[in-house]
C-alpha cells in the first residue's frame, strides 16, 4: 500500500479565501493542499460574478443599440444572439483561467 501523503495545512475550498490561504501558506514553507469538489477558483469566475456581469455587459451594449437614435446612429433588424452572448462568456471565463497558467 503506497504511503498516504502528509501536509502542514488541508484547505477546504478553492474561492478567493482558501486561494490566497494556500498560497501565503505555501510561500511561508508549508506544504498546503487545495480539496475542491467542482469549481476551481470557487464559484465567482465561474458561475457567478463575472459571469454575470459579462451578460450584463451585453445587455447594457444592447440597450445602446436599441437607442442608437438618440446618439445619431441608425439601425435595421436588430436581434439579440444570445448563443453569441452565452459564447462571449465562456471564453471570459476560459481566458481568466488560461491568464493565470492553468492549463
Amino acid at each position: 500500500m503506497p504511503h498516504p501523503e502528509e501536509y502542514d495545512v488541508v484547505v477546504l475550498g478553492s474561492g478567493e479565501a482558501g486561494k490566497y490561504l494556500a498560497w501565503t501558506l505555501a510561500k511561508k514553507g508549508m506544504k498546503a493542499v487545495v480539496i475542491e469538489r467542482k469549481y476551481i477558483g470557487g464559484s465567482c469566475p465561474n458561475i457567478a460574478c463575472m459571469p454575470s456581469k459579462n451578460i450584463i455587459h451585453s445587455a447594457k451594449v444592447a440597450s445602446y443599440f436599441w437607442r442608437s437614435r438618440e446618439f445619431g446612429i441608425t439601425k435595421d433588424n436588430t436581434q439579440i444572439n444570445m448563443p453569441g452572448v452565452r459564447d462571449r462568456k465562456r471564453r471570459m471565463v476560459d481566458g481568466h483561467w488560461l491568464g493565470a497558467g492553468r492549463s
